[in-house]
């Protein structure tokens, strides 16, 4: 009997020990369960796709920073045209607030993450702002659908209109 005391008192400590350090488990307090404020990060490397260009989005995320580099490749009348800007941010949560710096001008663009995959909505030159979604993906991924945009000038049969500009 002593064994089986000792085991349940040794438990209780630890249960008591483990609420007090903020693990969701009621402590009698009524704030409720500590919930992270700052997700864990973007994943590392995103692709998107629409009719007429591939996206490809790779970041770093700590404490909520975002900083990376934003690769889109379109079809344009005169033939394919790369850019590559310049990416800083903050991940909240699962909101996403990031500024895309071009050559020659900046765009801010929110987005949420849901698991790992990003939607963001981008506004348009016409001034709409339409939803553009980035799934995990890679380098190799981003060129196979570059060069299907190359070829035919359809990277993807699902992808949906949007630009980064």
């Amino acid at each position: 009997m002593i064994i089986r005391r000792a085991a349940v008192a040794a438990t209780a400590i630890c249960a008591f020990t483990t609420a007090g350090c903020g693990t969701g488990q009621s402590t009698g307090h009524s704030s409720g369960p500590i919930v992270p404020a700052i997700a864990a990060g973007l994943p590392h490397a995103l692709v998107g796709s629409d009719y007429n260009s591939v996206t490809l989005l790779e970041t770093q995320t700590q404490n909520g920073s975002v900083t990376g580099t934003l690769d889109e490749t379109e079809v344009k009348y005169s033939g394919p045209e790369h850019q590559r800007a310049v990416v800083t941010g903050t991940l909240t949560g699962s909101e996403v607030a990031l500024t895309v710096k071009f050559g020659l001008g900046s765009t801010v663009i929110n987005g949420t993450l849901n698991g790992d995959t990003l939607t963001l909505q981008v506004p348009q030159s016409n001034g709409q702002i339409e939803d553009y979604v980035l799934k995990p993906g890679g380098v190799d991924e981003y060129n196979q659908r570059v060069a299907g945009l190359e070829s035919d000038g359809s990277p993807s049969p699902t992808a949906q209109p949007s630009k980064f500009y």
